[in-house]
């Protein structure tokens, strides 16, 4: 039998726990291999830095394997085809990996377990990108969690030590040369394919770049998370979405690194600090439970009655919002920040989104779409579940009419315009008390500080007081 670890959204070697199980079910003398599959479909939406990114994490992932003696075979594809092929070749395999929750990601591993089971072929699958089992963590009533805030404290009630201990996934314990080197596929040349792909200079992809914003973040950062995560021009956040989407850094490794600075904190203040990120790593574990159990968020609100709102469709409007040219500095340094870096600031997605869903009045999916094509830590269920939350569609227990004031975010959380200068140089001229609003310059004071309104950079494309009164009258429309 021929015994094939597929590597997906874990491209680690440690505390990896389909892989550890791998390594562990191999029978001595039986033959192996380490697989990853590039399916053009594999991601809803195509990023080009985003796929830099998996490049860059990939060739870390073989190179690591290499010092051990071991090869990355890495196939261009469709997960089905190649597996039925193998399954073809070799008759008999077993498949490990690490399950995925997204409906797109199911179907496709329901497609290979399919094939394989023809003919008595085995395929195991092991949660390893959440904590939690998705599905585990639920109500009185055993019903999923549609909340938040009694979700995570669910979490932190049942949360032990165990749940995130590290696994053995040393693949130093194969034998090399029982490793099977596959031929007639079409193996990609991941170097060459990286020199054609405009990467990203923000952002690096590998498990080394991983663990060095990680230990970068242990160090300096996450004492101060609470008080610094929210303003864009400061260092206040950890960085590592990214990796832990592509697995270059585990979610156990997320946690341990967390509670072991928890335990060594002795000021209260400081304790908060560090539970307001593990807080955060909950999120992540609310949504993916969300998408677990609703699927069909892939397609429709979460709220279904708001599939009824009136959302306007004008393809102008939303591609100033695309290009950063709203007339808002904020949302629009947001913008110019995403299409340069493959990145935003997290204040700064809930300002641009709530923006374009309750300013413009523009449906949530086409900004969630926008978002996909873009960010390299896309992230189905976060970015999805970021979306509702901002349109107040999904899972929030606030109800429609909170809509953020632009203005006032912009001056609550960049206070000084810092990021606003860096990603909309053309106001960089402006003082703080212009920056957030420069429409409001008389002719004399835009003259003198050389920015003209319509012509170096654009008046508002809406006036924010004005639209609030639509916006709850389409809501109240959708939901009475």
């Amino acid at each position: 039998m021929l015994h094939i670890f597929w590597f997906r959204k874990d491209l680690r070697l440690t505390d990896n726990r389909a892989l550890g199980e791998f390594i562990n079910a191999i029978p001595e003398n039986e033959k192996f291999l380490f697989l990853y599959v590039k399916n053009s479909n594999t991601y809803r939406y195509f990023g080009e830095k985003r796929i830099g990114f998996l490049y860059e994490s990939l060739i870390d992932l073989k190179e690591e394997l290499e010092k051990s003696g071991f090869h990355l075979v890495t196939i261009e594809g469709k997960s089905r085809d190649v597996f039925k092929k193998l399954k073809d070749k070799y008759k008999n395999i077993s498949v490990y990996c690490n399950s995925q929750v997204e409906p797109y990601c199911r179907g496709r591993d329901e497609e290979v377990k399919s094939i394989l089971n023809e003919t008595g072929n085995e395929f195991h699958s092991f949660t390893d990108t959440t904590l939690f089992e998705p599905g585990e963590i639920l109500n009185g009533e055993g019903n999923q969690y549609k909340v938040y805030t009694p979700f995570k404290n669910q979490c932190l009630n049942v949360l032990k030590d165990t749940h995130f201990k590290k696994i053995d996934s040393d693949p130093g314990k194969l034998n090399p040369e029982n490793e099977e080197a596959l031929t007639g596929f079409d193996i990609i040349d991941l170097n060459s394919e990286l020199k054609k792909i405009n990467r990203s200079d923000f952002i690096k992809g590998g498990r080394q770049e991983g663990l060095k914003l990680l230990k970068d973040f242990y160090e300096n950062g996450i004492i101060e998370y609470k008080s610094k995560r929210d303003f864009p021009s400061v260092s206040g956040t950890s960085l590592i979405s990214s990796h832990l989407h592509f697995g270059n850094t585990g979610i156990r490794e997320a946690f341990r690194t967390a509670f072991v600075k928890l335990k060594k904190a002795n000021e209260e203040t400081v304790k908060n600090e560090i539970q307001t990120w593990i807080n955060e790593l909950l999120w992540r574990e609310f949504y993916y439970n969300i998408t677990f159990h609703n699927p069909a968020i892939m397609f429709e609100s979460f709220k279904k009655e708001c599939d009824n709102i009136r959302w306007n469709y004008d393809k102008d409007i939303f591609e100033k919002w695309c290009q950063g040219k709203t007339g808002y500095p904020i949302v629009d340094a947001g913008m110019r920040q995403l299409v340069k870096e493959g990145w935003m600031h997290n204040r700064v997605r809930m300002v641009t989104a709530m923006f374009l869903t309750k300013d413009l009045l523009t449906d949530w999916r086409w900004g969630e779409k926008f978002f996909a094509e873009h960010l390299i830590d896309l992230d189905f269920s976060s970015n999805n579940g970021g979306w509702q939350w901002s349109a107040s569609t999904g899972v929030d227990a606030q109800p429609y009419f909170r809509i953020f004031n632009p203005y006032l975010q912009s001056k609550k959380f960049d206070q000084g315009g810092i990021y606003i200068r860096k990603y909309v140089p053309e106001l960089r001229t402006l003082p703080a008390e212009f920056i957030h609003n420069p429409s409001i310059m008389n002719e004399d004071q835009q003259k003198f500080f050389g920015v003209l309104i319509d012509k170096d950079y654009p008046s508002p494309i809406v006036e924010h007081f004005k639209v609030r009164d639509e916006v709850l009258k389409r809501f109240k429309e959708a939901l009475n």
